[in-house]
């Protein structure tokens, strides 16, 4: 009988401990824990992000950082989507110290711009090697730390010079050499396509969409070396108008810079007669005048 006794005691007592346990644990949880379960489910079930979730995550605990009180994400959220996609990556840059190597660099521009350096690289397209930057040649050859040939260089993929470049800032870039760097390389201006939200113009080019929005009124599409580009109404402007050619003002003006109309391409047409990619001042003002006949016929888009 005391035998009995002894071992339902014994049982008592590490049920008691069990459930003792299991309280503590539940307690030491508190409500940072329960915060952090929050705010990722929270962004698991987010719908239309801006950004990829792993940047509108690591936005979010930067800007919890720099909050001197409680950050619900939702309020985050909100602030997240406004940003411009410079600000964003700049802000994500923050919260690594800007310390990011080649390939988390390519994979901030992927997350932020929807952009993928990698596949640019790898199908050969984007900016002709052969007009890269002596800024560009001089950097491989100090981080290679001897003399190669441009050849060498120019055979290289984009990639590698990439990486070879990233290497003579010693591991440490800002967000604002970092676009210079991609610019001088990929001839992709992401201070440029940051800049192309809201404006009514989408962005073809390196064989993937650069910038598109749901209300884009003419698409801004580049040859796979940038060497030609061609200009053509969305179907959102030819809903709106029902117009189904570019506008005459607007056709007039391009005409001016060069460009004329490609029955192959049913766009107008530009191609550099130097067969060389075309130089971001005429990009500019490619740009720049399809976005400034936008705002002057504002009201006959809405």
């Amino acid at each position: 009988m005391f035998k009995w006794l002894k071992k339902k005691k014994k049982k008592s007592m590490t049920m008691m401990t069990v459930l003792s346990l299991f309280i503590l644990g539940a307690c030491t949880v508190g409500p940072g824990g329960v915060e952090a379960k929050s705010w990722k489910h929270e962004l698991k079930q987010a719908e239309d992000l801006k950004y990829s979730e792993e940047v509108t995550e690591g936005l979010y605990k930067q800007l919890r950082k720099e909050a001197e009180g409680p950050l619900p994400f939702s309020d985050a959220l909100v602030k997240i989507q406004s940003l411009s996609k410079v600000e964003a990556m700049d802000l994500y840059l923050d919260g690594n110290n800007k310390k990011v190597r080649p390939s988390e660099i390519r994979a901030i521009v992927d997350g932020v711009f929807g952009i993928d350096l990698e596949a640019v690289s790898e199908l050969g397209v984007g900016k002709q090697t052969g007009t890269y930057s002596d800024d560009v040649f001089q950097r491989v050859r100090k981080a290679l730390s001897e003399e190669v040939s441009d050849e060498a260089i120019i055979d290289m993929a984009k990639v590698e010079v990439m990486d070879l470049y990233w290497e003579t800032y010693d591991g440490r870039m800002a967000g604002e050499e970092m676009r210079t760097m991609i610019n001088a390389i990929f001839g992709i201006n992401l201070s440029g396509i940051s800049g192309l939200e809201g404006t009514g113009v989408a962005l073809f080019s390196k064989n993937q969409w650069i910038s598109r929005y749901e209300h884009d009124l003419f698409v801004v599409h580049t040859g796979a070396d940038d060497v030609d580009v061609w200009i053509y109404p969305t179907d959102y402007y030819k809903n709106q108008t029902g117009m189904e050619e570019i506008p005459q003002e607007l056709e007039t003006s391009l005409t001016a810079l060069g460009f004329g109309y490609s029955e192959e391409k049913d766009a107008l047409y530009y191609a550099n007669p130097k067969g060389e990619s075309v130089p971001d001042n005429f990009k500019g003002k490619t740009m720049g005048t399809v976005i400034g006949f936008i705002k002057m016929n504002d009201e006959d888009f809405r």
